[in-house]
């Protein structure tokens, strides 16, 4: 999938009225269930990793580039009858530390290790989102008996290749910059790409005493970086069992949301993008399964980039019945 930078063009301006705080106003809680703890990976970088219980193996879910733990509040529960589920959140994002270096491939696999050794989980299956894949593929290569199984979301592509795609999109016409409370800009990221639990929203942007965003959390800095940290995938060497869930877009509007309110012009450019897209990713699907051909493929037609949210059931089931546990 493409990278949010390449798609993803800011919100339009999002005007609302904002009722004054009273005394009895609530402060807004998190209503997924789920404990928040933080792991020191090395001095002075703390990963926040929530988890949201259940007994049995220990599943492992590693969000997509620019996301948190918190995109699989919704989905992570469905797991928990059969597993113990934990999600991290990476250097750089959320509620983790911001170092300034720290943002490749190598130091962030060090870092998911890391958290497996602090939290005496010893062997884990992981569940990874979109660019997650590059870290659960070196991952698997680099610590083949700390794995048992592998679940890539949208994520087994080659990205060095995928950058390359992206280099070929036209330039998309440009929007204004995000702007309102947690809930209007949940709702316009609904719009224009998935509507993801509130509690990604309010971990991913910083809002004032007033309730107005302010801006990203992560710089774009950071955010850039950890997009490079991206390398071709050896899938033939992975000896973990492997399922692999792909989207399969019939139309731009499934690519990117957004296309069905944008302009004449944005759509004309996401016409293209559609384009490269569908022959590059076509290619990638064919690519691993000759790379490797007992994995386990699961096709979505019609599904978000973010499958576990657009799909969810679907992605549940899937996802149980490859780990060895059928839904309850």
């Amino acid at each position: 999938m493409p990278t949010r930078s390449a798609l993803r063009c800011v919100a339009i301006l999002v005007l609302i009225w904002s009722a004054p705080a009273t005394a009895e106003s609530q402060p807004w809680t998190d209503p997924s269930r789920h404990t928040q703890v933080f792991v020191e990976t090395e001095p002075g970088v703390r990963l926040e990793v929530l988890d949201w219980g259940g007994t049995g193996q220990a599943v492992l879910l590693l969000a997509g580039h620019g996301d948190t733990a918190h995109i699989f509040d919704d989905f992570a529960p469905g797991l928990t009858g059969a597993f113990h589920v934990l999600g991290v959140t990476r250097r750089g994002f959320g509620s983790s530390s911001q170092p300034r270096q720290g943002y490749d491939l190598t130091t962030m696999v060090r870092d998911i290790q890391r958290i497996i050794d602090v939290l005496n989980l010893h062997r884990v299956d992981l569940v990874g989102h979109s660019i997650a894949g590059d870290e659960m593929t070196r991952f698997a290569l680099t610590h083949p008996d700390r794995v048992d199984k592998l679940v890539y979301l949208e994520a087994a592509y080659d990205r060095v290749e995928a950058r390359r795609v992206e280099s070929k999109f036209p330039q998309i016409p440009p929007q204004a910059q995000e702007e309102g409370s947690p809930e209007a800009i949940r709702s316009w990221v609904g719009q224009t790409e998935i509507l993801m639990p509130e509690a990604e929203i309010r971990a991913t942007r910083v809002f004032g005493a007033d309730g107005q965003f302010v801006r990203q959390v992560t710089p774009d800095s950071i955010a850039a970086e950890v997009a490079t940290m991206v390398e071709h995938p050896d899938y033939a060497s992975i000896r973990a069992p492997v399922l692999a869930i792909y989207t399969v877009y019939d139309n731009p509007a499934e690519l990117a949301p957004r296309y069905k309110i944008a302009s004449p012009e944005t759509r004309q450019a996401l016409d293209q993008v559609f384009a490269l897209w569908q022959t590059f990713a076509g290619s990638q699907r064919d690519s691993f399964r000759m790379s490797l051909p007992h994995a386990h493929i699961v096709e979505i037609r019609g599904a978000s980039h973010y499958c576990f949210i657009s799909n969810r059931k679907q992605v549940t089931r899937a996802v149980l019945s490859f780990l060895g546990r059928s839904p309850q």
